[in-house]
This record gives structure tokens, C-alpha cells and sequence, in this order.
């Protein structure tokens, strides 16, 4: 049996749009502000300029909850 959620079922559990601003996104990767942009420099989650804000898509977000739950699959 999988733990893994669908990119659908992911989206709908943290109920977000196709964008998502970074204080929602850290509250959804439970990361701080400051391990956040720290994922940005390592290549996990690209910022989208929208106006004077910051977004990241629910992809990304869907991505990096993906790769975690393997490392944690793999590490069990």
C-alpha cells in the first residue's frame, strides 16, 4: 500500500490554486521562511513573479511531498 497522494487528491487536502503564495507554501511543506528560500537556492521550488508577490505552483509543492515521502519509504 502507498502513502502517496495524487496530485489531485494533494491539491484538494491543502485546498490551493494552481499558484501558491510562499507563506502558504511553507505552511504546506511545514518549512520556515528561511529553510524555504534555502530550497529555492537548491533548485526544489522556482519563484513565479506575480506583481509585487512570490508564488510557487502546486506542482512544485506536490513534487517535494512526493520526494519526501520516498526518501522516507526508502529510509524504513
Amino acid at each position: 500500500m502507498t502513502d502517496e497522494m495524487s496530485y489531485q487528491e494533494f491539491v484538494q487536502a491543502h485546498n490551493v490554486a494552481p499558484l501558491v503564495p510562499v507563506k502558504r507554501a511553507c505552511e504546506i511543506a511545514n518549512v520556515g521562511h528561511t529553510k524555504f528560500y534555502e530550497l529555492v537556492q537548491a533548485g526544489v521550488f522556482t519563484l513565479i513573479p506575480n506583481g509585487s508577490r512570490r508564488n510557487i505552483t502546486a506542482k512544485q509543492l506536490h513534487r517535494h511531498y512526493l520526494t519526501l515521502v520516498t526518501k522516507a519509504s526508502s529510509a524504513a
